[in-house]
C-alpha cells in the first residue's frame, strides 16, 4: 500500500512532467505564430484567435487550420485539422489531415527545435502542403475543391 509520501511523491512528478509539457507546447505555438505573422512568404495565410488550446490560420480568407495537442492527458501527438464546415452559418467541422509529435525536450518530430521559428515553419508549411495541393489541383483541373479535400482528409483518417 502506498503511503501519503509516495502518492505525493508520484503526483508532484505527475504534475511537473505535464506542466513541463505544457510550456513545451506554448512555446510551440509562439514560435509558430511568430513565425507566420512575420515571414514574408506570400501565402495567403492569417493567424486568428483560437478556442482554449489551439491556434488557428485563416487560408484564402476561407479555410481554417486548427492546431492543437490531442486531448489526452499528457499528450504529445499535436493535430492538425481542418474546418470542413460551409461559411460561418455552419458549427464548426474540423477533420485532422496531419500529425506531429511534441517531445519534452523541445522538439517536434524529434529534430524540429521549437525555438527555431525557421525551422518550426518550415516543418508547418510540409504539414499543410497537401491542403495547398488539393487546392491547387482542385482550381488547376476545374473541379469542385471540397470533395478533393474529404479525399484528403479520409486517406489521414486510414493512417491514423
Amino acid at each position: 500500500m502506498s503511503t501519503l509520501s509516495e502518492l505525493t511523491t508520484k503526483a508532484d512528478y505527475i504534475a511537473s512532467k505535464n506542466n513541463h509539457l505544457k510550456s513545451q507546447w506554448r512555446a510551440y505555438q509562439n514560435s509558430l505564430i511568430q513565425a507566420v505573422t512575420q515571414s514574408n512568404k506570400k501565402i495567403n495565410h492569417e493567424f486568428v484567435c483560437g478556442e482554449e488550446q489551439d491556434i488557428r490560420f485563416l487560408l484564402f480568407n476561407h479555410f481554417t487550420i486548427s492546431i492543437h495537442l490531442s486531448d489526452d492527458f499528457y499528450s504529445q501527438d499535436i493535430v492538425y485539422s481542418l474546418n470542413m464546415a460551409h461559411g460561418n452559418n455552419e458549427e464548426a467541422d474540423f477533420k485532422a489531415f496531419a500529425h506531429a509529435r511534441l517531445s519534452e525536450e523541445g522538439y517536434v518530430d524529434d529534430h524540429v527545435d521549437i525555438r527555431e521559428k525557421s525551422a518550426v515553419l518550415e516543418h508547418y508549411l510540409n504539414k499543410i502542403a497537401a491542403i495547398y495541393q488539393c487546392l491547387f489541383d482542385s482550381l488547376h483541373s476545374n473541379q469542385p475543391i471540397k470533395p478533393q479535400l474529404e479525399k484528403l482528409l479520409i486517406q489521414e483518417e486510414k493512417l491514423a
